[in-house]
């Protein structure tokens, strides 16, 4: 698995974001900050980039654990 888009990333942590959805605690319509419509991956990358590189840190060490990487 030495292909480039088999190992973890920041682009694949984004889709993954994207496809799980915003948390339902943090919709607006819920009241939480962010809007219903957005991607979440990528809202968070945008507004948020702090904690979106402190959680694919920790998301690409789970991966390259699973895909056996290290």
């Amino acid at each position: 698995m030495n292909r480039k888009e088999d190992r973890p990333s920041k682009i694949a942590y984004e889709r993954h974001l994207n496809q799980e959805g915003i948390p339902s605690e943090l919709k607006k319509s819920n009241g939480g900050i962010i809007p219903d419509y957005v991607k979440y991956g990528t809202w968070l990358r945008v507004n948020n980039p702090t904690v979106f590189e402190a959680d694919y840190a920790a998301w690409k060490k789970i991966m390259r654990v699973a895909l056996n990487l290290d």
